[in-house]
């Protein structure tokens, strides 16, 4: 963001000042914990970078931002490697055919092994990673994956290695690796260069066609979705037809229109309208739930299923601390449900209960500090069952 001129002061995770960091228990704890949309402009082109939290808890935020993205990067310490999380993730994007570079970060740290990573890299997540700075290893490894580069090879002619690099990553056949130091500014300038050439740009599948992969709450403009529009357009005031459920007399899926009221960017700029490529959010569609796919939904580029990355591992009780107070907890977890595929709420009528599932004990304590300070309530969980 600051290289590319969007933002005038640094932030700093440590600090609880990084800027896609918006929640105050994110910035209090200095992790991630929802998936933030920022845009902005590098060498006249659009791009829209969806931060996600690292953390397995929290995988539901990944799992959605791959139903909206073009390619990833893939960020691993120097000092740490690769763990069984980036294994996961990394599958997950070759299954969808996502294009993938990795960023070596921490490399000013004590013990960072880049090299001792990217060996890693190629040892349990595929061969075809490649460090772009290295002709001689990128030669050998395009003409594994290219058979007319190979011929060439062989009959002793050259070819343009970055390019081809270039050409076989958009297409997700290779995975190039740069490394540097996200703390000591080293690195940034050669990772937006390669978001330029070595990730494909959108495309229009002609069709309307986009999915809801997020939602927040405005204070007037009520709820607004996350859109990644594939195709066609949507305006201000115009109607979207959106699957309604079945009738429960006839059995036949029924439909809504409802009209959007606003569309702003993901700074909260009003836009009035949303073209391919784009991601905005989109207001005056009521409770549509996340994973809804807006127009033709076999021009999407890949499925739409909440829980194929991660599903909920344990199940809690939560109660209130005043028990007259179970009805607004309902209404609170619910609203934090829509906004969660994977948190799933059960109340059991007869033991006037609330059970949550959800991924794991941080995502707990993340789930108890949002509860107090956005809907004012104490709550205390059960011990978790599996």
């Amino acid at each position: 963001l600051a290289h590319a001129g969007a933002i005038r002061v640094l932030g700093s995770v440590d600090a609880g000042t990084a800027h896609t960091d918006t929640l105050p228990v994110e910035r209090r704890r200095g992790i991630s914990v929802k998936a933030t949309c920022v845009g902005f402009d590098y060498k006249d082109t659009r791009i829209n970078l969806i931060d996600t939290p690292g953390h397995v808890d929290f995988s539901a935020e990944i799992e959605r931002s791959l139903w909206a993205l073009d390619a990833a990067i893939i960020v691993v310490c120097c000092v740490a490697g690769v763990q069984p999380q980036t294994e996961v993730l990394f599958r997950a994007l070759q299954q969808e055919q996502i294009p993938v570079f990795f960023f070596l970060n921490k490399t000013d740290r004590a013990g960072a092994d880049p090299d001792g990573v990217y060996t890693q890299l190629r040892r349990l997540l595929s061969d075809r990673c490649v460090r772009m700075e290295d002709e001689e290893s990128a030669v050998e490894i395009l003409c594994d994956v290219d058979e007319d580069l190979m011929e060439q090879y062989l009959l002793g002619e050259s070819f343009p290695v970055a390019e081809n690099l270039q050409r076989l990553a958009r297409s997700g056949s290779v995975y190039p690796v740069l490394q540097g130091s996200a703390l000591k500014d080293e690195g940034v300038d050669a990772v937006l260069d390669a978001v330029l050439s070595c990730f494909p740009e959108p495309r229009d599948t002609g069709k309307l066609c986009g999915v809801v992969f997020a939602a927040q709450q405005h204070k007037v403009l009520g709820r607004g979705l996350w859109v990644r529009l594939y195709g066609g357009t949507l305006e201000n005031r115009a109607a979207v037809t959106l699957p309604g459920g079945l009738d429960p007399l006839t059995g036949e899926e029924k439909t809504l229109q409802p009209k959007i009221t606003q569309i702003c960017d993901p700074a909260g700029n009003p836009l009035g309208k949303l073209t391919p490529g784009e991601i905005g959010i989109v207001y005056g569609l009521g409770d549509t739930p996340i994973g809804t796919v807006i127009g033709d939904a076999a021009s999407l580029p890949r499925k739409i299923a909440p829980g194929t990355l991660r599903t909920p591992l344990i199940t809690v009780q939560v109660i209130p601390e005043k028990k007259e107070q179970m009805t607004t907890l309902r209404r609170a977890c619910d609203t934090l449900a829509s906004e969660d595929p994977l948190l799933q709420v059960q109340y059991i009528r007869s033991l006037d209960q609330l059970h949550l599932s959800v991924m794991g004990t941080i995502q707990l304590e993340i789930l108890e500090e949002l509860l107090q300070t956005r809907f004012d309530l104490k709550v205390t969980f059960s011990p978790p069952a599996i």
